[in-house]
């Protein structure tokens, strides 16, 4: 039995869980019944090596768990990799009977987890506490509403594309199965902001915290494939090729794991 500590949830005192800070499912489905992953550093100097590569510690108490799990991962990591939401055109994956709300705030989830995580492997995700007290309380009260004119995405702008190849040099179960962890780009200037991103499934999500102030630009101006609040939504298939991160990180991956093999 662990001893009782503090849930960083809800606050109050209790055996903690080992959570996860991105859904297991995740990782259940790279291993596909193998014990570890082959895990590749996107830098020059790291070896490939393997790795259990499911980064959790002791952070909430079962019952905030459940209420992560039950209302936002169950939606959050079904929706796209279920067939029966999703159409598949040239262009786009389109979504029917979409859940913005749920969705966003199942993404929400997820880098709140990784920014009060003490663990290495995210510690350039780091917020103010303010900041991540906000975030919480969005979770625990399944709201994005700030107040009656402003929203939380319209300060934390989510968009989400779906990876391929087009030429086929890169089979798709293969881009499915390249797990991307939380990264950082600062942007050009303090009022362009900055951007985390992570991929999985063969979706890349990008996070963009604008630094604007004016609050009509807030309001209506989008990123390219920033998710809308539609019952029916459209997102892009983008060659990786046209997005410079995925691109190097493709490169690299297929480098290291030759070199490796060798």
């Amino acid at each position: 039995m662990q001893p009782l500590s503090i849930c960083k949830m809800c606050g109050k005192e209790s055996e903690l869980q080992k959570s996860h800070i991105f859904p297991r499912s995740y990782f259940r489905k790279l291993k596909s019944g193998n014990g570890q992953l082959l895990k590749v550093a996107v830098d020059d100097e790291s070896l490939p090596e393997k790795s259990n590569l499911d980064p959790k510690e002791l952070l909430f108490c079962w019952k905030c768990e459940q209420l992560l799990s039950e209302n936002y991962e169950k939606y959050g990591t079904r929706i796209l990799n279920n067939r029966k939401f999703a159409t598949v055109n040239k262009d786009y994956v389109a979504f029917k009977n979409f859940k913005y709300k749920d969705f966003y705030l199942y993404l929400i989830s997820i880098i709140w987890r990784a920014s009060i995580s003490s663990l290495e492997t995210f510690k350039h995700v780091s917020f103010p506490q303010k900041h991540n007290d906000f975030l919480k309380r969005c979770l625990l009260e399944r709201t994005i509403k700030i107040n009656t004119t402003l929203r939380l995405d319209h300060f934390i702008k989510i968009s989400v594309i779906r990876i391929i190849d087009p030429t086929n040099e890169i089979d798709d179960s293969f881009i499915k199965n390249i797990m991307i962890n939380l990264n950082f780009e600062r942007g050009s200037t303090p009022g362009v902001g900055v951007m985390y991103y992570f991929m999985a499934d063969g979706f890349l999500i990008v996070y963009h915290f604008t630094g604007e102030t004016d609050i009509h630009k807030l309001r209506v101006e989008k990123n390219r494939a920033q998710l809308r609040n539609l019952p029916n939504i459209k997102i892009p298939r983008v060659d990786f090729r046209q997005l410079n991160q995925i691109s190097t990180a493709f490169s690299s991956i297929a480098n290291k794991i030759i070199e490796h093999n060798v």
